[in-house]
Formats: C-alpha cells, structure tokens, sequence
C-alpha cells in the first residue's frame, strides 16, 4: 500500500516528526510514503508566504530527514514530496525549488480562488457569499484550469476541493454539473502528462473522497496517465485515514492500478487488486 500525500511538522499545518508518520505507515502495513510538506508558510499575521530561500533549505533539510527514515526503517520506502499551492506570483520561485532540490514527486494544488481560502479557516464561507453555486464552482475549475496551464508538478491533488464546504451552500456537489468546466481540465492533464489523486481527507468533509467517481472516470478516458492515492494527513493518528474508501473508489470508477514516482518520474505501479487485498484486511481488523 502506498500513501503519497501527507504531512510532518515541517509543513506550518503539521504535527509530529518524520519518523512518527513512518512509524504509522508500519503500524498500517503501508510499503511506500511520500512526505508532501507545504512549499509556503504561515506567517505571524496568518497570511501564507512563499520565499525561495526559506523553501530551498527547509527542503534540503527534509531531504536530509527523508535519507535518516530510509536508514532507520529499511523496509518502508521514503520520497521526498512536496505540495506547491498554485498562485501566478508564486511560480517562478516554485519552478525555481523543484530544479534545485531532488524530489521525487510534487503535488499542485489550489487552496486560494478570489483570495480567499476555501478548504478551511475564517475564510471559508466567505468565497460562497453572494455567489450562485454555478458561479462559485465554475470559477475554482477555472482556476484549476490556470493551474494545469502552469504544469508545474507531477499530480493534481484533491481536484475537487471546492465540494469541501460548497456542499454545506449548495447541497451535494453533482459534477455532471460542471463537465464543461471539468472536462477541458482533465484534456489538458492529459496533453501535460500529469496525473490525479484520489485524496481520501474528503471523508472528513463531504463524506467521500476527492474527486468524485465520475471525474474519475473522466480522467481515465481521457488518458490523464497516472492515478496516486493519498490520505492527506497532517498527524501520524489519522495517516492511514480513508484508504479503504479511496481503493474502493479507485477499483469503482475503473483504475487497475496506482502510481508511485522516483525522481519525477513514474518509476512502479501497484495493481488494484494488491491493493484491495490490503484494504480488505484492514476492514476486517475494524479500521478505516
């Protein structure tokens, strides 16, 4: 089992060191991690900020972290990930920190539309006020849109995040809705050679993971090349959250199989069935 999406206390949102998230990847029977820290920061006015130096030797640093865990637990394999917020003045500097420090796998994501935060915090709900439903998800996907333009990373992580809290506005998130929007996205994924997660946090929000069956479906006919599978964690207690829900997912909208990268490049997949044994397992012991 593999899980490609989390975070230590090197990330402004994480708690507990490397080796404690190591330690739960073990204790779930997972083979494979990938430490995907946040490229910027939380300042003290609570603003987040991205500077390429501050980024260059904090990742160093976690590389440095990645290289003592492989050491410490030989049978767990340890990347070196990081998750890059897409926001146009930020570009140049990410594009910057991923030619310089030897990744194995980055993550895109977008958090920020019209400059508020829509996966969490006081912002919220604001992006939702005085917005129709058709207005507020049609202009996160087109900021998705902006971010594949970009292409700057590997995957695109929790493609629907908008359903996180536009749920509780709009009721439940019907993507058939938005195909216009979604659609063209998933092409150009496709045309770049970058790939899409399935993020298993959505069962803490809107009860599913992201993104919904049917942009999964989406995606795989329209050749987007790579599936990877992450809980999103930001404490070793929920590391291995969701999974079961994810490979059931993955197995339901048709995948055969995940992804897991090396130095940027799809290096092994993990065929659906290996995968489901082990979710079948875990089911049986009782956990998620």
């Amino acid at each position: 089992m593999i899980n490609y999406h989390f975070h230590d206390d090197r990330s402004s949102d994480g708690v507990g060191p490397l080796h404690e998230h190591c330690e739960a990847a073990i204790a779930a029977g997972i083979r494979e991690i990938c430490v995907t820290n946040h490229a910027e920061v939380l300042g003290p006015d609570g603003s987040w900020y991205a500077d390429y130096h501050e980024m260059r030797d904090r990742f160093l640093s976690i590389g440095d972290s990645v290289g003592e865990a492989r050491l410490l637990y030989p049978d767990l394999v340890v990347r070196l990930g990081i998750e890059l917020e897409y926001r146009p003045e930020w570009t140049r500097a990410f594009d910057r920190l991923t030619a310089e420090v030897p990744f194995d796998f980055v993550l895109g994501s977008v958090h920020i539309v019209d400059g508020f935060n829509i996966s969490g915090g006081p912002e919220k709900d604001r992006f939702f006020e005085g917005r129709t439903q058709d207005e507020a998800y049609a202009r996160y996907f087109r900021e998705l849109a902006a971010l594949v333009e970009w292409g700057g990373f590997d995957v695109v992580s929790h493609f629907d995040l908008i359903a996180r809290y536009g749920h509780r506005h709009y009721g439940a998130y019907e993507p058939s809705r938005y195909r216009g929007e979604i659609q063209p996205v998933l092409e150009a994924m496709a045309a770049r050679g970058v790939g899409i997660e399935i993020n298993t946090s959505g069962m803490s929000g809107p009860g599913v993971p992201y993104p919904a069956h049917d942009v999964l479906v989406w995606a795989r006919e329209a050749g987007v090349p790579a599936l990877t599978l992450g809980t999103d964690s930001h404490r070793p207690a929920t590391f291995a959250d969701g999974l079961v829900e994810g490979i059931a997912l993955a197995e339901d909208s048709g995948w055969r199989e995940l992804t897991s990268f090396e130095g940027r490049r799809a290096t092994a997949t993990m065929s659906m069935e290996r995968a489901a044994r082990w979710a079948a397992d875990r089911a049986k012991r009782g956990r998620n």
